[in-house]
């Protein structure tokens, strides 16, 4: 019988460690990531920069978003997140105003255009602080209502890729006003956040002014400026007072 020793130096069978696996699966994420904005800059190139291609390219990316992993806390009816400031790709912005402008009734979007400029004249909607602070809601969370999301299907990647796993630290963020690290599914979160990133990292290399956005402070810009798309898909930078310098979702 060997002694305690012994059996200490013997070999030790593990299987792959947390480490690992999360190495693993950044590279893969990361060559899932390279595919794909392969495929959207032929894409593009083919098709054209416009709002009907960039449209394709947005509900093609959302077709390939996975459903929220079991174990989420997030259901119907919580908004927490929706108090939240919001970042967005220039081209998320562009398909989702064009679709609420040609797709809604024109009294659907006088209040949704009423919406989003009360809560842009609330302060600035770039700081988290803001946000935080005053627990202002998204323009598109029906309040009144349902508290759920006027444009569901049309929102962006960024709360499409939010999700929570403990309800009270969400509602402990909220109550308090305070950042607060959400306990969430980091893999689920960052494959659906990349769409985000692909579509600012392609059209940047062709010649746009492409960076991430405030979501409310863009679509502002685009209802008091109704040519504003034409102009960017000129390459010009309109959306130079909305640039975000980092965010957190």
């Amino acid at each position: 019988m060997k002694n305690s020793q012994e059996i200490q130096k013997g070999p030790v069978h593990k299987g792959p460690s947390t480490e690992s696996t999360d190495i693993r699966s950044k590279e893969l994420l990361a060559i899932h990531m390279a595919k794909a904005q392969e495929r959207l800059s032929e894409f593009l190139d083919t098709q054209g920069i416009g709002l009907i291609s960039l449209g394709a390219a947005m509900d093609q990316f959302t077709r390939s978003v996975f459903d929220l992993p079991q174990g989420a806390a997030c259901k119907q009816g919580c908004d927490y997140c929706c108090h939240l400031k919001v970042g967005v790709s220039i081209p998320e912005v562009l398909v989702i105003f064009n679709a609420l402008a040609s797709q809604t009734t024109p009294e659907g979007f006088e209040f949704l255009k009423h919406q989003v400029q009360t809560t842009a004249q609330k302060g600035n909607t770039l700081e988290d602080a803001f946000w935080l602070e005053t627990r202002t809601p998204c323009p598109f969370l029906d309040i009144q209502g349902s508290r759920t999301c006027l444009i569901y299907a049309l929102r962006p990647f960024s709360c499409r890729a939010y999700n929570s796993t403990d309800l009270s630290a969400c509602q402990k963020s909220f109550e308090q006003g305070t950042p607060t690290l959400i306990p969430c599914f980091s893999l689920y979160r960052a494959s659906t956040d990349m769409y985000a990133t692909i579509f600012t990292r392609v059209l940047a290399e062709k010649g746009f002014s492409a960076f991430q956005v405030g979501f409310v402070k863009a679509l502002d810009i685009l209802m008091h400026h109704p040519n504003a798309s034409e102009q960017w898909l000129n390459r010009e930078d309109v959306f130079a007072r909305a640039k975000l310098i980092s965010t957190h979702r």
